[in-house]
């Protein structure tokens, strides 16, 4: 674990995690279906940088980001929503998290998970992994107008659990959801094993699922 700022280590009451890309390696199997759908719509392929970008988007924002009309996104929406459910049933939790999840569980630190998806996709992959129990609440797309990187999906779900934003950390791996911690008031983790942009401004760079125990005080 990296401190990025001089902070005190300190016990966190609550870890709220972003979903894509920091507990769900889902990267490949939403990325490849996107631009696929996307290609086929509009006849022109995405680049990948640009693909990547809608990593962190609501799925209506990522579809017009990468060109779509209204009637194409009309199109493509609901076939990559039902690509995406059927990937959820076997896409895997990042190596370690699941251990991690368990752990704090244990040691009574609460978790939450805000993510600009849709909750059914969010649904899918917990129950398929046996991890719902864990969670107190997930903020999703239609819980909240503004979405990351503005904080009000962050403020909703500390809302919900009657947390503090100075007694909670949020783990993301983009841009998006670093900004939004800091728009909230929440110390932000950054999930080196997630990201494509491992210089961006955090809190903490976290290089294994691990070192949130560490951030935590809790023993493993």
């Amino acid at each position: 674990m990296e401190p990025t700022e001089r902070r005190g280590v300190m016990r966190y009451q609550a870890v709220l995690f972003d979903f894509d890309g920091t507990l769900f390696d889902t990267e490949h199997d939403e990325m490849t279906a996107l631009s696929a759908l996307v290609t086929q719509a509009t006849g022109v392929e995405p680049p990948k940088d640009k693909l990547l970008k809608t990593f962190g988007m609501t799925g209506p924002d990522g579809i017009r980001f990468l060109g779509c009309n209204e009637e194409q996104a009309a199109w493509v929406k609901p076939r990559w929503h039902e690509a995406s459910l059927n990937a959820l049933k076997t896409t895997p939790v990042f190596e370690g998290l699941t251990e991690v999840i368990e752990i704090l569980h244990r040691n009574g630190v609460r978790m939450g998970i805000v993510t600009s998806r849709g909750v059914s996709g969010v649904d899918m992959g917990l129950t398929s992994r046996g991890l719902t129990a864990y969670f107190d609440t997930i903020v999703s797309q239609k819980d909240t107008v503004l979405h990351k990187p503005h904080p009000d999906p962050l403020i909703e779900c500390l809302k919900r659990m009657d947390i503090a934003p100075q007694d909670a950390i949020y783990i993301g791996d983009s841009p998006g959801d670093m900004q939004a911690s800091e728009a909230a008031g929440m110390a932000s983790g950054l999930a080196l094993w997630g990201t494509h942009q491992p210089d961006l401004p955090c809190t903490y760079r976290l290089a294994h699922p691990r070192d949130i125990l560490t951030i935590c005080e809790v023993e493993g």
